[in-house]
């Protein structure tokens, strides 16, 4: 399947189900087209979880043109047919209903997963383009998206070598939460919570040696909504999101 395909299966993935609503959200400014062809960010979809909020944006800028029985041709919009095989309990939501080339679009990734697994999606995808004053092309994958939901956030550190850190459990949560990490040399991490305005509200570090380790977050003193946080070493950093319920 050439990249223009998968392209397009990427970009159902995330305008699937939410035709019938809008989502509340705005396009990534750092997303940039590069051209081979548009551009999706983020490029891998973080993995999800059972029973815990999985709360995402991701942006879409649709490539132009699309290769079809050998010529390429001008794209004027994408839509989608339909999609199967969705893991239970994640819904998307794009903030619009067709996808022109060339403008970013958002789109909110939202729900609590039911079951663990990989679901590789089968998605049907129709492209509007410009040839013999209109046509419509379909494309269809069903083996290059997969999303995965795992059965819980642990870690395993036989099965990692480099710096990762893991989505908060609970989420939301109501007083504390806790963040597993995995260091694989002794290092100092640090954990940084800012609210949506992206004014710091907690900061905290601790040195640690190599292997499992956690924060457990307080928020207790917060007030309900959403909050980012930004857990770093000397050489990576990871950002995520969480919700602190009422």
């Amino acid at each position: 399947m050439n990249n223009r395909v998968r392209f397009l299966a990427i970009l159902a993935i995330v305008i699937l189900t939410g035709i019938k609503l809008s989502a509340q959200c705005e396009p990534d400014t750092t997303c940039v087209d590069i051209g081979d062809p548009g551009q999706f960010c983020p490029i891998d979809l973080p993995l999800a979880v059972v029973n815990v909020l999985y709360d995402e944006v991701v942006t879409v800028i649709p490539p132009g043109t699309f290769e079809i029985l050998g010529t390429e041709v001008t794209i004027l919009y994408i839509k989608i047919d339909s999609v199967k095989n969705i893991p239970p309990g994640i819904d998307y939501y794009p903030n619009a209903d067709i996808l022109y080339p060339d403008t970013a679009y958002c789109i909110l990734l939202t729900g609590t997963p039911t079951q663990a697994g990989e679901f590789a999606l089968a998605i049907y995808i129709t492209a509007m383009v410009d040839l013999y004053g209109g046509i419509e092309a379909q494309v269809v994958d069903d083996s290059s998206i997969v999303i995965t939901v795992q059965e819980t956030a642990g870690i395993d550190p036989n099965q990692v070598t480099e710096f990762q850190v893991f989505q908060n459990v609970p989420n939301p949560f109501s007083e504390v939460t806790r963040l597993d990490y995995f260091t694989p040399f002794e290092e100092r991490v640090e954990l940084n919570v800012y609210n949506i305005l992206g004014v710091l509200v907690h900061q905290e570090s601790e040195l640690v040696p190599s292997g499992k380790h956690h924060f457990g977050f307080d928020g207790s003193a917060l007030q309900p909504g959403t909050y980012f946080y930004r857990v770093a070493n000397s050489k990576a950093f990871f950002t995520g999101k969480f919700v602190k319920s009422k």
